[in-house]
C-alpha cells in the first residue's frame, strides 16, 4: 500500500514535524539492528508530543499502520514494518524532571539512556538496567523492548522500573498508564459496559469498536480484569520458569506474580528492596504492560520511571575456563557471592577484538588459553570487602580502577558489532540470540545447543549475562542461500524446544518483534496467546500499532536483509578492498547496531550534530547497500549517497570505533573517485586536491596573495568563485625559511617528509620539529616533496594521489635503498596516510609496507628508542638537560586521526597519547579535551554549504573546553588549530612548537 494523497495532505497540516516520504528515507528507516528489511510507508519525524496525537489520530481514521522508533537499535526487527515510522529520538529528548528525593525520572520517549545517566548522575543516581545499546537506545525503545542488562540480578527488566506513563491510545487520545486500585478498575469498566461482562470468559467477552472510540481505557480494563479472574491459573501454570522473560505482554504482572525473581541482592546500599513483581497487590499498574510491548499496545509521551543509587564502588575480577559450557556450570557457584554482574566472553570475540584497532588494547590482559572469561563484578560501599570478595575466585586478572574495568566494559558491550566483523557472507545471525535459562541449568542448555549446531555443522558464538541465565548466541549463516535460511529455522526450532524444556524463554531482553513473535504459541499455547490478541485488540481494535509484531505475525525467515533474491554488483574500485572481501562487503560490514548514532567520542561528528539518520554511519552504509543491490536504482539513488556523503567528515573515527569496522571515510573517498567519473566537479575540488601545487607557485608571491585571501574583497571573490565561506580566511603564507641548515650530522639518520602546510602557511611548525630532530642528535634529511597526497585523496583524486604515493616511495628509495629509515612528519592526515591510504592505493607494494610501519609523527618518533635502545627524547635531554619543570597547563585537542589510529605495535605511545606525552616530558600539565572532531576536516569547514554544521561540531565539546580552560591550547592538526581560533579566537599551537619553546627557554 501507498499512502493516500488526502492523508498526506493532513498529515502535513496537522503537524509541526517533518514528513519525509521520498524513497532515501524509506531506504534509511527499513532496517534496524536485526536480519531483516521491510521498507516502511514514510517517515514522520514529530516535533512535539501533540504531534504524535495527532498522527496516530489520522493514523486510525485512514486505517493506516504507525510505528514507534527509537534509535532502530533493535536485534529483532520489531522497528521495521510496512508502516508510517515515527522517529522519536530527533525532537522528543527532553528530560522533564529528576526527583531526587523519590528517586524518580520522567522523560520524553526520544531521551538517550546515557544522557538520562549522566543527568541523574549528577545527584548519584542511575537508570538500573542498563543495555548494551545504552549509548544510543532511546527510553522509548528501552520501554518497548523491556531492556534490561548486565545488572540484572541487583535491578531487574525495564518493566520493574516503570511507575507509570501517559501515552496516545489507538485513537489518538491520550490517557495515562499507572497504578489504579483494583476496584477503581472495575468500577470504571462496570460503567461502561455494565455488570453482564463479569460473567465473560476472554473468548466470548463483547467487544466495541465504536464504543471503544470513546473508552478506549475502559475497554482495556475489562479485558485485564477477565484476564486476572480467568487466565490467573493458566499463566502460573505455562509461564517460564525465569523471571528474565521478555515474550509477548506482561500478564504476569497484572496478577502480580513471578515464578521467579532476581536475587537484588540487600547489600546493594540504599536501594529499597520490593516484592517482585513490584506491584501493590492491592492496585494494578498497566504500566508495565508496556514494557516489551514494541509499540503494539499505546505509544509512549513521557514515562516515569524509577532510579536507583550508583554503586560507590566497584571491583571485577577475570575467571578463565576451558570451555564455555564449563564457565556456565561454574555460574551457580560464582552467585553464592553475591556479586552485581557475571558476564560471559568467548574467546572468539576475543581474538577478533585484538584485530580491531579500537579495541585491541582493551583485551591485552587476557591470555590465549582461555576457552571463555567469566568478568565477575561487586558493587557495594566497601571497596576492601569487594576486592576480597572477588579474589576469593581466584581471578586471573582484577580490574580495580575505573579505567581498568571500562576496557572490560567496552568490549563486551559491543561483543555484537565485534562478532560480525569478519568479511564474511557468512554472517552471525541473530535468531536464537536472548534465550534465558534458570541459571542453575545454564550449562545443560549451552551443552544442548552445541550439540544442535554440531548437528548442523554450524559455528557459533556464545556471549552475554550468564548471572542471569541468558546467553547471546549467534549462529554463523548465509542467509543469501535457501540452505542457511533452512538451517536458520530448523536451529531455532530446535533451540526453543530446549529452551522450554529447561524452563527458559526465548525472549529475554531483546524482543519477540518478527525473529521470535511466532514462537509465541509454542512458548505459551493456545490460550494465552488468546488473552495477547485479546489485549491487542482492546487497546488497538485496527490493528495500527506495529502490526505484525506479537500478535499474528508472519513466519520467521521471510522480509530478510539478505535473502536469496540478494544480489549486489558494485564497480570497479580504485582503491584496494581484498582486507574486506571486497567493496561489497566493505559496505555490507554494517549491520546497523546503530554505535555511530552515540552522542560523544570520534564517530560520526555530522551525526552528533544533525541527529540526522542519513548522516550517521549506519545511514550512508544503508544508501550504499541500496545502490549496489539495485534495491532502489536511477540518478536518483546515487544523488541520495552523494547527499549523505557530502556531510561525512572523513574523521576515520568509524574505523577504530564502530565495533563492525566500517571505514566511511574509505567508502567516500572511493564513491567520490566513481561518481565524477561521470559527473563534473567544482572548480573548488581542484583548489584544495591540488592546494601543495598551487602553494608552490604561489610562495614566491606570497604577500601580495595574503594581501588577496586576508582583504574583504578577496573572500567575496573566493566565495563568488570556489563557494568558500566569506566567514573564513584561507591560510596565509608564513614567512619563509630555509631547512638547508638542518642537513647536519648525528648519531641517527632520519626521513622529513614536509607537508604543505607547515612548510608554506606555519612554517614555526617544521622549525620547531626540525629543532627538536637535530637536538635529538638525528641527521635529518628532507624529502623534496610535499606530503603523501591527502588532499587529493579527500577529494576523491584517486589516480593522482597514486601518482603522488608512487613519486614518494621512489624519492625515500633515492635516500634509503635499504627501507630502514624512519619517516617522520607533523601533520596527522600526512603521516597517517602513509600507514592507511598507501596500503590502499597500492595494495601490491612491498615499499608502501615496509613504510607503513616506519612511518612516525615527530612526537611519537622521540618517544621511541633507537637501535641502542635509548629513548630518542632522553637522548635529547642528555644533551640539553632542561634547567627547571615549569609544569605549565596545557589544553590538548588531538586531530581526529590521532584518536583513530592503531595502537603501535610496539607499545609506545602514537597518535593523541604521544603528543599529551612529550608534553609532560618538556614540563606541561597536559588535560586532553574529551573532544571528537573539531569540525573543520581540511576543506569541509572551509565550504560554504558546511560552515554552519562545521561550527556545530565545533561547539559539542571543543569549542567550550577551549572557551572555559584559562590556558594555552595545543593541536597537532593544522586544520584544528584554525577552527579553534574561527571559533573562540583562541590561538592554539603545536604541540612541539611548545616544546622547541621550552628548549630555548633552558
Amino acid at each position: 500500500m501507498s499512502l493516500p494523497a488526502d492523508f498526506v495532505a493532513e498529515l502535513k497540516k496537522s503537524i509541526s514535524g517533518d514528513v519525509r516520504l521520498d524513497p532515501a528515507s524509506r531506504v534509511l528507516y527499513s532496517t534496524d539492528a536485526s536480519i531483516y528489511q521491510i521498507e516502511p510507508l514514510g517517515v514522520v519525524l514529530p516535533r512535539t508530543l501533540d504531534d504524535l496525537n495527532a498522527v496516530v489520530e489520522l493514523t486510525a481514521k485512514y486505517r493506516i499502520p504507525v510505528l514507534p522508533r527509537g534509535a532502530g537499535s533493535s536485534l529483532a526487527g520489531q522497528a521495521v514494518g510496512r508502516a508510517l515510522i515515527l522517529d522519536c529520538s530527533r525532537w522528543l529528548d527532553r528530560i522533564i524532571d529528576i526527583n531526587v528525593e523519590r528517586r524518580t525520572a520522567t522523560v520524553q520517549p526520544g531521551v538517550v539512556l546515557a544522557a538520562l545517566n549522566r543527568a541523574a548522575g549528577r545527584y548519584g543516581l542511575q537508570f538500573g538496567p542498563d543495555p548494551a545499546s545504552a549509548e544510543r537506545a532511546t527510553m522509548g525503545g528501552v520501554i518497548g523492548n523491556n531492556a534490561t542488562g548486565a545488572h540484572s540480578i541487583l535491578y531487574g527488566m525495564t518493566a520493574d522500573q516503570l511507575l507509570s506513563a501517559e501515552v496516545v491510545m489507538a485513537n489518538g487520545e491520550t490517557e495515562v498508564w499507572g497504578e489504579i486500585d483494583v476496584d477503581e478498575l472495575l468500577r470504571v469498566a462496570k460503567i461502561t459496559w455494565g455488570n453482564t461482562y463479569n460473567d465473560a470468559t476472554c473468548d466470548n467477552a463483547p467487544h466495541n469498536q465504536n464504543n471503544h472510540q470513546n473508552n478506549a481505557l475502559a475497554n482495556l480494563y475489562r479485558v485485564i480484569h477477565e484476564i486476572r479472574t480467568h487466565r490467573a491459573a493458566s499463566i502460573r501454570a505455562v509461564w517460564p520458569r525465569t523471571w528474565r522473560n521478555s515474550a509477548g505482554y506482561r500478564l504476569n504482572y497484572l496478577l502480580p506474580w513471578s515464578s521467579s525473581q532476581p536475587p537484588r541482592w540487600g547489600e546493594v546500599e540504599g536501594q529499597e528492596i520490593l516484592p517482585y513483581p513490584p506491584v501493590d497487590e492491592r492496585m494494578l499498574n498497566l504500566a508495565p504492560l508496556l514494557a516489551g510491548s514494541e509499540g503494539t499496545l499505546a505509544i509512549i509521551r513521557t514515562a516515569t520511571l524509577r532510579l536507583v543509587p550508583k554503586p560507590l564502588y566497584t571491583v571485577l575480577g577475570i575467571l578463565a575456563y576451558d570451555s564455555v559450557a564449563a564457565a556456565c556450570d561454574a555460574v551457580p557457584a560464582i552467585l553464592a557471592h553475591e556479586p552485581s554482574a557475571v558476564e560471559l566472553i568467548p574467546k572468539n570475540l576475543i581474538e577478533l577484538a585484538r584485530g580491531l584497532p579500537g579495541f585491541s588494547s582493551q583485551v591485552d590482559f587476557i591470555g590465549d588459553d582461555a576457552a571463555a572469561v567469566l568478568a565477575v563484578e561487586f558493587s557495594g560501599s566497601r571497596p576492601e570487602v569487594l576486592l576480597e570478595r572477588v579474589r576469593s575466585l581466584q581471578p586471573v586478572y582484577v580490574a580495580e580502577t575505573p579505567s581498568q574495568q571500562a576496557r572490560i566494559w567496552t568490549v563486551r558491550k559491543v561483543g555484537l558489532g565485534i562478532l560480525d566483523s569478519r568479511p564474511s557472507a557468512q554472517r552471525p545471525v541473530a535468531a536464537i540470540e536472548d534465550c534465558a535459562i534458570p541459571v542453575e541449568r545454564l550449562g545443560d542448555f549451552v551443552r544442548g545447543v552445541e550439540r544442535t549446531l554440531s548437528e548442523h555443522q554450524v559455528q557459533a558464538s556464545f556471549y552475554a549475562h550468564a548471572s542471569a541465565g541468558c546467553l547471546h548466541i549467534r549462529p554463523v549463516l548465509d542467509l543469501r542461500t535457501g540452505a542457511g535460511i533452512q538451517t536458520l529455522r530448523s536451529i531455532a526450532e530446535a533451540v526453543l524446544g530446549l529452551t522450554l524444556e529447561l524452563g527458559g524463554a526465548m525472549s529475554s531482553e531483546h524482543g519477540d518483534g518478527l525473529a521470535r513473535s511466532e514462537f509465541l504459541r509454542q512458548t505459551y499455547g493456545d490460550e494465552i496467546l488468546a488473552s495477547f490478541r485479546d489485549l491487542k485488540r482492546a487497546a488497538d481494535p485496527y490493528g495500527i500499532l506495529n502490526p505484525g509484531k506479537i500478535v499474528d505475525p508472519p513466519p520467521m525467515d521471510v522480509n530478510l536483509r539478505y535473502g536469496e533474491t540478494y544480489r549486489a554488483r558494485a564497480w570497479k574500485p580504485h582503491l584496494d578492498f581484498s582486507r574486506n572481501g571486497g567493496l561489497e562487503m566493505a559496505i555490507e560490514q554494517c549491520n546497523g547496531q546503530g554505535v555511530c548514532r552515540k552522542t560523544d567520542g570520534v564517530m560520526c561528528p555530522s551525526f552528533q550534530a544533525a541527529r540526522e539518520e542519513m548522516y550517521s554511519t549506519r545511514g550512508r552504509a544503508n544508501l550504499l547497500r541500496a545502490l549496489i543491490s539495485g534495491y532502489w536504482g536511477g540518478s536518483d539513488s546515487v544523488e541520495a549517497v552523494r547527499q549523505a556523503l557530502d556531510l561525512c567528515l572523513a574523521c576515520k573515527g568509524c574505523k577504530s570505533e564502530c565495533p563492525s569496522g566500517v571505514d566511511m571515510a574509505k567508502l567516500k573517498y572511493e564513491f567520490l573517485a566513481h561518481y565524477y567519473q561521470t559527473h563534473r566537479r567544482q572548480l573548488r575540488d581542484y583548489l584544495f586536491g591540488y592546494i601543495g601545487l598551487l602553494a608552490q607557485i604561489g610562495a614566491p608571491f606570497g604577500r601580495l596573495a595574503n594581501i588577496f585571501i586576508q582583504s574583504a574583497w578577496g573572500r567575496q571573490v573566493m566565495a563568488a568563485l570556489f563557494a568558500i565561506s566569506q566567514q573564513r580566511t584561507l591560510p596565509a603564507f608564513g614567512r619563509f625559511c630555509s631547512s638547508q641548515k638542518y642537513l647536519t650530522t648525528g648519531s641517527e639518520t632520519v626521513l622529513y617528509l614536509p607537508d604543505v602546510f607547515s612548510h608554506f602557511f606555519e612554517p614555526e611548525v617544521e622549525q620547531a620539529a626540525l629543532k627538536l630532530l637535530v637536538a635529538a642528535n638525528c641527521r635529518v634529511l628532507i624529502l623534496p616533496i610535499f606530503g603523501a597526497g591527502r588532499t587529493l585523496i579527500s577529494k576523491g583524486f584517486l589516480d593522482a594521489a597514486r601518482q603522488h604515493a608512487v613519486r614518494l616511495l621512489d624519492f625515500i628509495r633515492r635516500f634509503d635503498s635499504a627501507g630502514r629509515l624512519c619517516v617522520v612528519g607533523v601533520e596527522p592526515s600526512e603521516i597517517y596516510t602513509l600507514r592507511d591510504e598507501f596500503l590502499d592505493l597500492l595494495p601490491d607494494s612491498v615499499d608502501a609496507q615496509r613504510l607503513a610501519e616506519r612511518a612516525w609523527m615527530v612526537e611519537e618518533f622521540l618517544l621511541r628508542p633507537d637501535i641502542l635502545n635509548q629513548v630518542r627524547v632522553e637522548r635529547l635531554f642528555s644533551r640539553y638537560p632542561l634547567s627547571s619543570q615549569l609544569q605549565t597547563k596545557i589544553l590538548l585537542h588531538g586531530h581526529c586521526y590521532q584518536k583513530s589510529c592503531s595502537p603501535a605495535k610496539d607499545s609506545y605511545p602514537v597518535g593523541q597519547a604521544a603528543s599529551a606525552e612529550l608534553l609532560s616530558r618538556f614540563g606541561h600539565q597536559v588535560e586532553i579535551v574529551p573532544s571528537g572532531c573539531c569540525g573543520m576536516a581540511g576543506a569541509f569547514g572551509y565550504e560554504a554549504e558546511h560552515y554552519d554544521l562545521s561550527m556545530q561540531i565545533g561547539e559539542l565539546v571543543l569549542f567550550p573546553a577551549v572557551r572555559a580552560a584559562n590556558a594555552p591550547v595545543a593541536a597537532a592538526g593544522t586544520s584544528c588549530r584554525s577552527q579553534i581560533a574561527d571559533g573562540t579566537g583562541v590561538h592554539a599551537e603545536h604541540p612541539l612548537v611548545l616544546a622547541a619553546r621550552r628548549l630555548s627557554a633552558r
